[in-house]
């Protein structure tokens, strides 16, 4: 059952241009896909953390999510630097890059971390093309500990769009005026579907408690 469940979700994965990405998805061929000399050809220099296909109007495509993991608190792990690959997987098979995210946590905060479970893989505006959304998240520290709270700490939501990469950077805390949204230039030239898209996602998150975002412009980011 378990071996069968595992084959409908890859299935489903390659065969959708409208797939949520899970934690912990497969791919059909990751043997290639995993393989050092696939990495280090690639440049994909950190560990994968996680990574998903998808099909779309354009081909066969993957995303790494890659940390260090080299910063660790009672149990939980972080990282000082994270990255994403975005690659076209052509015939042979073979790799090009599509889009890459490369950050790193200040040396005042815990660390950096994927939320795999927020990204997405999915056509928002309608035009055959998924437009993958990344989400990571900056974790504060207090003494030399984590701290995980959503009032505290920053966030980042990466938007690909064709050949266009989006940036909106958030910042939190317990007073308004130390919570603040903002978007790179590429933002505000996104469809209008993906632009609103982002933002009910931002506003889910904080209805759900996940990142105190400042909500004093109906979590619309400011330039």
């Amino acid at each position: 059952m378990r071996r069968l469940a595992i084959f409908l979700f890859t299935l489903a994965t390659l065969v959708s241009s409208n797939v949520q990405a899970a934690p912990g998805s497969r791919c059909a061929n990751d043997d290639f896909l995993l393989h050092r000399d696939t990495l280090k050809i690639a440049k994909v220099s950190l560990p994968v953390f996680a990574h998903f296909c998808y099909r779309d109007d354009s081909g066969d495509h993957v995303v790494y999510l890659t940390e260090s993991g080299d910063r660790r608190y009672d149990g939980k792990t972080l990282s000082r630097k994270i990255g994403a690959h975005l690659f076209t997987i052509h015939a042979g098979p073979s790799l090009t890059a599509k889009g890459t995210v490369s950050d790193s946590a200040p040396i005042e905060m815990a660390g950096v971390q994927w939320w795999t479970k927020l990204t997405e893989l999915s056509d928002i505006d309608g035009d055959g093309l998924v437009d993958p959304i990344l989400v990571y998240r900056f974790y504060a520290s207090n003494e030399g500990k984590m701290v995980n709270d959503a009032f505290e700490g920053r966030l980042k939501i990466i938007a690909f769009h064709r050949d266009t990469k989006a940036a909106i950077r958030a910042i939190t805390g317990d007073l308004d005026v130390q919570r603040s949204t903002t978007a790179s230039a590429p933002y505000f030239k996104l469809p209008p579907a993906l632009q609103m898209h982002l933002v009910r996602k931002m506003r889910r998150m904080y209805d759900e408690d996940m990142f105190g975002f400042d909500n004093s412009h109906a979590f619309k980011p400011m330039k």
